[in-house]
């Protein structure tokens, strides 16, 4: 189909009709609702951080070293697992790259971008405030950064904008991915449930920030709305039939919209 559009476009110029080429602007309001603040948004992350912080606070002897202990006990001394590492970065990846290869984003590439650089910044400020200040020690004892987990928050971060971008259909891999990590955190003896469960909430609020701040961001740096990247088929062409006015032969017009 797109070496078919190529060619027409190829013979377009070659052929002399005029053709129309721009990139699709979105005139409607539907981004801006998208983007509106909704308390409902905030169930899920409130409730990890909330159990999160419960745990850490409260039941760090009773909760967070038993489940540290079971998952060492499961590892059995065998090297550290550090594909946890890489992985971190596929939903993130995923939301930025698929709506490039062809799935249905609920914005353009543009706006995703600008969606997750704002999150990112919201989760690196939370993130990195919480782990100044609370200085928790690592299971491992390498320092005193444990709370919460940056390479949790991070996964869930993505895994979040893809499910708001993509639906579930994409958002339960991301999720599957994100929870990997979160997993394999605690068995690699990098951080205590706790960590990874409020960093979890963490990386779902930094999401939604995201979203919540993606029209205002764009209204501040004057940066208008493409659908280019969004997955959408913005390519239209129309062949209508004409009679030369000089010759009386029967020709075709062709124009594209891209």
């Amino acid at each position: 189909m797109k070496r078919f559009l190529f060619i027409l476009a190829a013979l377009v110029l070659l052929s002399g009709p005029q053709a129309r080429a721009q990139y699709a602007v979105r005139t409607d309001s539907s981004a801006v609702r998208t983007s509106a603040f909704r308390g409902s948004d905030l169930i899920a992350s409130g409730a990890l951080i909330a159990v999160g912080v419960g745990i850490h606070c409260f039941a760090h002897e009773s909760i967070d070293v038993p489940v540290n202990r079971w998952f060492q006990d499961w590892r059995g001394g065998r090297p550290e697992l550090d594909f946890d590492n890489y992985i971190r970065h596929i939903p993130i990846l995923m939301d930025l790259g698929l709506g490039l290869v062809g799935a249905q984003a609920e914005h353009g590439a543009l706006d995703r971008f600008i969606e997750a650089s704002v999150g990112a910044l919201a989760l690196g400020v939370i993130s990195g405030g919480f782990k100044e200040l609370v200085h928790s020690p690592r299971p491992n004892a390498w320092d005193a950064k444990s709370f919460p987990s940056g390479h949790t928050d991070w996964a869930f971060l993505g895994a979040e904008l893809v499910r708001m971008e993509y639906g579930w259909d994409w958002g339960i891999p991301a999720y599957l991915v994100a929870t990997t990590v979160a997993v394999m955190r605690n068995y690699n003896n990098w951080h205590w449930l706790s960590d990874v469960i409020f960093g979890a909430g963490v990386g779902l609020l930094s999401a939604q920030i995201g979203r919540w701040l993606l029209e205002p961001t764009k209204r501040l740096f004057h940066i208008p709305t493409y659908s280019w990247g969004s997955g959408r088929r913005d390519v239209q062409a129309v062949l209508a039939p004409r009679v030369d006015p000089f010759s009386g032969s029967f020709c075709a017009g062709l124009a594209l919209n891209f």
